[in-house]
């Protein structure tokens, strides 16, 4: 590695270092801020609850390391994943049924509207019109509801397990390659099957359930390439599954940008431009062929890039010291204060903007941001649970299911945080296999992204395949030698003997 290459991946890596120790610690904190609030006897309840399910997993897991460890029967051990993935993803969404709540409640019946012929939400000041971002789900949903006119919801649903069991395959591929080991693929696959953000958004009607097996599918091939094992061409394809993936969640410009870093710092120097340009175009032909479309059909008013709203509002409400960058009441309004004319309010925006930025003292700019920071990635379910808050009684106590999933992805989240963290001191992985900083680039990306806008932790949700993938960057061989009490006592052993021989 030569030395720029070694001192970007070093830079990237101790930056990460500070920035994962801060969700780790906030992780912490919440999970001690969901028992707080609750009667001594709940808190009881959801600890053992929770700590019993954490050791069924546990004791599930070390089984699936040892039959690892002495099968080499990988495909039959991954179908058994994926099939456990896929048993669990059903029963979640059999066994708890909620409809849309909040936004997603208002896309969803954007959908059933456009099922009508009725794109009203699509023009003016409709909805989906100040953030076309929507468009393209809301029309998804529209056609699942003409299609299936009883069961729509449901039916929206399956296709959501199909897609996260999807992920969970793809997952296992990114990992064989990224490590070069079946065995962390396998354990990769096992871990996504039961992250508890990839079941409980399932029942969600969001656009990342949509988007996201489009973004692993991109990163894979860009992966093949980049080792060589695809040539140049399928980076064209990689950008196209990228472009579809982002009509649906459009955050994918980041992962763009990410891969363009890549190419520059990592990969041949004499290909990076053509491959840079043809990734771009790729990538934003599908975008203007879409909206070229819409637009001439008559069904939206505007780009799906730019809506009624500026997207600058985004940032203007991720601004706000009060709220820790969350939406308020205040913010939310200034559109309707200026008639949502565009300009006068894009123009108050950045005039509301730079009186916080410049008025504000530094002492208290930087707490604000590492709060917003840790706000927005310490949550272990993303905030699934609050788009699907359904009471339910359990145990005879007052405590609810949100409750229990909550503490339970906590916990959950601050054990893979652990490992992740512990996977940044391990220099045989960020100096030797480059292929990993390719997503420490785009956590950076996605990271930075929201910190400068709104601060809602569903945001992250996104991208939460990252943290699965890289709670194994640590050495688990060292760590199962360490972990393996047998081994400790015969070193022990040895260590007394070689004392009493002395």
């Amino acid at each position: 590695m030569d030395l720029i290459k070694k001192k970007f991946s070093v830079f990237v890596n101790l930056s990460l270092r500070f920035l994962f120790l801060l969700i780790l610690l906030g992780s912490i904190g919440l999970s001690f801020a969901v028992l707080i609030k609750l009667p001594a006897i709940d808190i009881v309840s959801v600890v053992l609850v929770c700590s019993a399910v954490l050791l069924v997993i546990m004791a599930i897991g070390y089984l699936t390391y040892k039959y690892i460890k002495l099968d080499k029967n990988y495909k039959t051990i991954l179908l058994v994943i994926l099939a456990a993935a896929f048993i669990i993803r059903l029963l979640w969404i059999l066994l708890v049924d909620v409809a849309p709540i909040s936004d997603f409640r208002v896309i969803y019946k954007a959908g059933g509207q456009f099922a009508k012929g009725n794109y009203s939400t699509f023009k003016g000041t409709g909805y989906i019109a100040r953030f076309p971002h929507l468009t393209i789900t809301s029309i998804y949903f529209g056609i699942i509801q003409k299609i299936f006119t009883h069961n729509a919801l449901l039916v929206v649903r399956l296709i959501n397990i199909v897609l996260s069991t999807f992920n969970v395959y793809m997952l296992y591929l990114i990992g064989n390659e990224l490590y070069g080991s079946k065995k962390k693929g396998l354990w990769i696959a096992f871990l996504s099957s039961i992250f508890p953000p990839f079941i409980i958004y399932n029942l969600i009607t969001c656009s990342e359930n949509l988007a996201m097996p489009f973004f692993l599918a991109s990163i894979y091939l860009f992966m093949l390439v980049i080792k060589a094992k695809k040539s140049c061409k399928w980076l064209m394809i990689s950008a196209l599954l990228l472009s579809i993936g982002n009509l649906f969640r459009m955050v994918g410009p980041v992962i763009v940008v990410a891969y363009i870093l890549y190419l520059i710092v990592y990969w041949q120097r004499k290909k990076v431009v053509k491959a840079s340009i043809s990734i771009i175009l790729t990538f934003l032909i599908p975008l203007y062929i879409t909206n070229t479309v819409l637009l001439s059909q008559g069904i939206t008013e505007y780009p799906l890039w730019k809506g009624r709203e500026p997207a600058i509002t985004s940032v203007l409400r991720g601004t706000n010291l009060k709220s820790i960058g969350t939406w308020t009441v205040e913010d939310s309004e200034i559109p309707k204060k200026y008639n949502n004319d565009y300009k006068a309010v894009e123009d108050a925006s950045k005039a509301i903007i730079k009186e916080r930025l410049t008025t504000t003292p530094i002492y208290k700019l930087i707490p604000f941001y590492i709060a917003k920071f840790i706000g927005e990635w310490s949550l272990g379910d993303f905030a699934g649970m609050s788009w699907c808050t359904d009471i339910l009684e359990i145990l005879n106590t007052s405590a609810d299911l949100t409750t229990y999933v909550s503490f339970y992805s906590q916990i959950f989240y601050v054990i893979m945080l652990f490992f992740l963290y512990r996977g940044l001191f391990n220099k045989k992985q960020y100096l030797e296999n480059k292929e990993i900083n390719l997503f420490y680039i785009i956590f950076c990306g996605y990271g930075l992204l929201y910190l400068i806008t709104e601060l809602q932790q569903r945001y992250g949700y996104i991208i939460s395949f990252i943290f699965v993938i890289l709670t194994f960057s640590f050495n688990e061989e060292v760590f199962m030698r360490r972990l393996n009490w047998r081994n400790f006592l015969r070193g022990t052993k040895s260590n007394h003997k070689n004392i009493v021989k002395g």
